[in-house]
């Protein structure tokens, strides 16, 4: 069957009557704990098997979805984890999520240089190779998402996130569109648009020969004939703030570089304004942001003088609302106590692995200069805890052992980033004194016993 007949027949079956569907509205709802229960499960089975896959590859986190070409290459990505090179893959359909079967749709498509774009599809999604002849596979892509609502609290809709590297820019097509990609979009479609959502960065989005801008917390819809998605017939919407519902749920930390959901809309700094630890101005100072900067708003205290905000740098903290240029929609994430980033699910986001081929030296604190509690044996297991405050070293559990590591030491996908700061560690030993500085005179060979 040609690919591009296949993809018809995979976008009628999502919009029309996907047997996933017909079992889950059958199934009666599931509850707030059964629910998070169960996606957790299928979350973190994904991670395991698909969380830092290599470039230039399939790798299916979940159910077995639809491939073409139909036969060899469609068995081999039958099994969670299988993995299949992306040039011999012209079609992909991953099935939507459904509770009762327990079961979804989980898979990564990984450009190869010059891209460096990785495609996430979580849920009821089909894709399709449509590159022209003599470009990459997968430079240009036919994208459609099932349409129906989260099929329980907390579940996310059926979506097709692209991301690149921090720093990073690439120039692919969906739908049509050019999306000049600097960060994460994710796209979702209906029967008359596709929806371009910013979730981390500043990226563009061109059809017709019009260009919008798309900045984190904002969407862009470009329009199409019913059905025809490829085929855009209008110009990109002017930006607006992100319809929250539309982003609820998704499993963040499934991406390669996982990213907090943005609230609608950014604002923008007036004047050089202070990024603070926490919503006060007796915080520490983390920096000192200049004037023009644009940040995405992650959420508010409970007063709302103060809006948690991320750079496209990466870093956060907060600033103090009256300060700022507000470009926002309604800001529903409320918390006193900054929120830690996303982190892995599953054992991957808890545990690391002894590389040191002479064995890792746990100490009492985060520095050589500190007691040593035992060694563990290459290969050891460890549970992560904590990060240090001054130093690229973590807190582990072995066994009924406490102690702390270099990062050096230790082979994890977690993400250090993610585990709490234990602020309650000695301080860092002063430097070595070099003979000669602070006072300290260098002895003259030439007078013995000066």
């Amino acid at each position: 069957m040609p690919a591009r007949l296949s993809l018809v027949l995979f976008a009628a079956a999502l919009l029309c009557c996907p047997a996933a569907s017909t079992a889950q509205s059958a199934a009666p709802a599931a509850s707030d704990a059964a629910c998070a229960a169960l996606l957790n499960t299928i979350w973190s089975t994904a991670t395991a098997a698909c969380v830092a896959g290599p470039v230039g590859y399939v790798c299916n986190g979940g159910s077995a979805p639809a491939v073409e070409p139909a036969g060899p290459v469609a068995a081999a990505l039958a099994a969670t984890g299988a993995l299949v090179e992306l040039s011999v893959v012209d079609a992909l359909q991953t099935p939507a999520l459904n509770l009762e079967a327990q079961a979804g749709g989980v898979a990564w498509l990984r450009l190869p240089a010059p891209e460096r774009v990785t495609a996430l599809l979580v849920g009821g999604v089909a894709v399709q190779d449509v590159t022209p002849p003599d470009f990459p596979a997968w430079k240009s892509t036919l994208v459609v998402t099932a349409p129906e609502p989260p099929v329980c609290p907390g579940a996310p809709r059926s979506a097709f996130v692209v991301q690149t590297p921090p720093g990073v820019s690439a120039g692919i097509v969906i739908n049509g569109a050019s999306l000049l990609l600097s960060g994460t979009v994710m796209v979702q479609t209906s029967e008359a648009a596709t929806q371009f959502i910013a979730l981390a960065g500043q990226s563009r989005v061109v059809a017709l020969g019009q260009e919008q801008p798309l900045i984190t917390g904002q969407q862009v819809a470009v329009p199409h004939a019913p059905g025809a998605y490829n085929t855009p017939t209008g110009a990109p919407s002017a930006p607006q703030p992100l319809d929250a519902a539309l982003i609820q749920g998704f499993p963040v930390a499934l991406l390669d570089q996982p990213v907090a959901l943005p609230q609608p809309g950014y604002v923008t700094t007036a004047g050089q304004v202070n990024l603070r630890a926490a919503p006060s101005t007796a915080a520490d100072l983390l920096l000192q942001v200049p004037a023009g900067a644009v940040l995405s708003v992650l959420g508010r205290n409970p007063a709302g003088d103060w809006l948690h905000v991320r750079l496209d740098s990466g870093e956060t903290g907060w600033m103090f609302a009256e300060l700022l240029q507000q470009f926002t929609g309604s800001i529903q994430a409320v918390y006193e106590a900054t929120p830690q980033p996303p982190q892995r699910y599953g054992v991957l986001g808890q545990t690391a692995r002894v590389i040191a081929p002479a064995g890792l030296n746990l100490r009492a604190a985060p520095d050589v200069s500190f007691a040593v509690l035992l060694t563990l044996p290459l290969g050891t297991e460890v549970t992560l805890l904590a990060r240090s405050p001054y130093s690229p070293w973590v807190k582990v559990r072995a066994g009924e052992a406490v102690g702390w590591a270099a990062l050096i030491t230790l082979e994890t996908q977690a993400l250090i980033d993610a585990l709490p700061v234990d602020f309650d560690v000695p301080p860092p030993p002063p430097p070595t004194r070099i003979p000669g500085s602070f006072g300290n005179a260098f002895p003259d060979p030439s007078r013995p016993g000066q």
